[in-house]
């Protein structure tokens, strides 16, 4: 399957990497991708809402994300029994342990 976006809005992100910003709901996402796009399946490379008050990142090549957000929904997924979670500061390399950052 291919997909063309009109590009009108872009962000670079990571190391100099171009992602193009979509509206789309769930189904949308996740129709766009093969279920085995990647570690975390169909999921797209950025999650976020209209208000940009959470963002969920993935790279298309890492067995890990980054989420952000405010103090509260951060501190459910450190302290949640089954992941593995660590505070990272605006500015700090987000990086997990054991990766190289490119």
């Amino acid at each position: 399957m291919t997909l063309c976006f009109p590009v009108r809005r872009f962000v670079t992100l990571y190391s100099g990497w171009h992602y193009v910003l979509v509206e789309a709901g769930p189904e949308q996402a996740a129709s766009w991708r093969r279920n085995d796009a990647g570690p975390y399946g169909a999921l797209p490379n950025l999650i976020f809402p209209a208000d940009r008050s959470w963002l969920v990142s993935t790279l298309w090549d890492d067995d890990w994300s980054c989420i952000g957000g405010p103090t509260g929904l951060v501190a459910k997924f450190l302290h949640h029994p089954h992941l593995e979670a660590r505070p990272v500061m605006p500015g700090q390399d987000a990086t997990s342990p054991g990766h190289q950052a490119p």
